[in-house]
């Protein structure tokens, strides 16, 4: 491993940041980027057609730094495509993402790039931890793992939380080959790029120091018919994949199960709850909600997570 400092601090990051309804908290996100310590980066704000007052908050920026691009979709469109909109439009040779819920720590960019530097051989992908605020304001770590170029069981066997791009760290040019986020996953859409970065060879470090920070967001997550359909192509895309790390798929069956409960589709949820359990038997809880489910004693089921 070389020396750890950054070798040309002259090469362009874009920074791409989607964002819908969120104009309470943007200015956190925003100003976390302009404050780095390293400063030859753009930032490239995708406004998914939002009809909060989003537009001015992003306008009070864009004159006071050149650095800042904003775009503004026609149509309501989802993370995925927004992502997209942004890797189409940016010129770095480095990509970032960050949701606007989210901030970067000052040093994240300047650590992140002379990392990616420092290894050998130099990754495609660089996944570092970050703080992640709970309901109570208290702040837990993401993972508590050793730094190490990750394989495909690592992400399967969940020993690591990718699900925020906000920690990654990417050259442009493999993002861009594999064609960004695919807008036919509405969720596990990050997965499924990270999935897709390692079956085509490259290379993903993950790098245990929070660079980040998720901030607790009551109420933003919601879960609709489009989320479940989302997982179930997911699913189907991956399958041959995943089908032989047992936790992987069944945490994803059951994942599936309580989207449906909650949605109101008892019948379809119980059976995701069976698959859930007869993909690793030894999680006896998705059988008493599959058991609980039969038995029509929702108030008990609902109370599984």
């Amino acid at each position: 491993m070389k020396q750890f400092r950054c070798m040309n601090t002259q090469e362009l990051v874009s920074v791409i940041l989607p964002t819908y309804n969120r104009a309470h908290i943007l200015s956190r996100a925003i100003e976390s980027v302009l404050r780095q310590s390293y400063q030859n980066i753009e930032l490239i704000i995708i406004d998914d057609c939002s009809n909060d007052n989003t537009n001015e908050i992003v306008n009070s920026y864009l004159n006071k730094d050149k650095r800042l691009f904003y775009i503004r979709n026609e149509r309501n469109a989802g993370a995925a495509y927004s992502r997209n909109v942004g890797i189409e439009y940016s010129r770095g040779i480095f990509l970032m993402f960050l949701d606007s819920d989210c901030e970067y720590l000052p040093e994240k960019i300047e650590k992140a790039i002379a990392l990616m530097y420092a290894l050998e051989p130099s990754p495609d992908v660089i996944y570092s931890n970050m703080w992640r605020e709970q309901k109570d304001a208290e702040t837990v770590l993401s993972s508590n793992i050793k730094d190490k170029l990750l394989t495909p069981e690592d992400i399967f066997n969940c020993k690591y939380h990718f699900l925020n791009p906000t920690a990654w760290f990417c050259r442009s040019g493999i993002i861009k080959k594999l064609g960004g986020f695919d807008k036919n996953i509405y969720s596990y859409d990050d997965i499924d790029l990270l999935i897709r970065v390692i079956l085509s060879g490259g290379r993903i470090y993950f790098f245990n120091r929070p660079l980040s920070i998720k901030h607790s967001a009551a109420g933003i997550s919601d879960i609709s018919f489009r989320t479940v359909v989302s997982k179930e192509n997911f699913l189907r895309k991956h399958f041959s994949e995943i089908k032989k790390y047992k936790r992987f798929i069944s945490k994803l069956y059951y994942n599936l199960g309580k989207d449906l409960f909650r949605l109101g589709d008892f019948k379809k949820g119980k059976k995701y709850f069976w698959r859930a359990f007869i993909s690793n038997p030894i999680k006896i809880e998705y059988l008493f909600k599959c058991i609980c489910l039969s038995l029509k004693n929702q108030d008990r089921a609902n109370k599984i997570e």
